[in-house]
Parts: C-alpha cells; sequence; structure tokens
C-alpha cells in the first residue's frame, strides 16, 4: 500500500441525502456521516466487482495438491 494519504472532497448534502446517511451511520455504528459514505462507496464496489468477476474477494493463490478428501 503507498505512503499517500487519501485526498478528500467535500460535497454539498441536501437535508434528505444528509438522513439517509446519518441513518446508515447509526446502524453500520460509525462514527461521522463522512465514514457512512465511504462504506456506502466500499460495498458498492465490492457489489460491482463480484458482479462483473462472479467472485466476492480477489483471487487467491492455489495451493499444489488442491483439497484432501
Amino acid at each position: 500500500m503507498s505512503d499517500e494519504k487519501m485526498t478528500s472532497t467535500e460535497i454539498e448534502l441536501t437535508d434528505a441525502e444528509h438522513d439517509v446517511f446519518d441513518r446508515v451511520r447509526r446502524e453500520q455504528g460509525l462514527a461521522d456521516v463522512a465514514e457512512a459514505i465511504e462504506w456506502l462507496v466500499r460495498t458498492r464496489l465490492r457489489k460491482g466487482i463480484e458482479h462483473i468477476t462472479g467472485r466476492r474477494r480477489g483471487p487467491r493463490l492455489v495451493a499444489s495438491g488442491g483439497k484432501r478428501q
């Protein structure tokens, strides 16, 4: 992972949007609305990748010999 810090962007939210993000924050036990937005983005990215690849996570190394039965 890189040592560079993630950039941030400020966006204006309507009251309705803020209420939705605050509800997500409470349901997920997050500290603030920014964390709720990040959680939603990460969740959506995971689902999108799963849809494209058919897998939940990235590729894994395969152990030689396969599973023992």
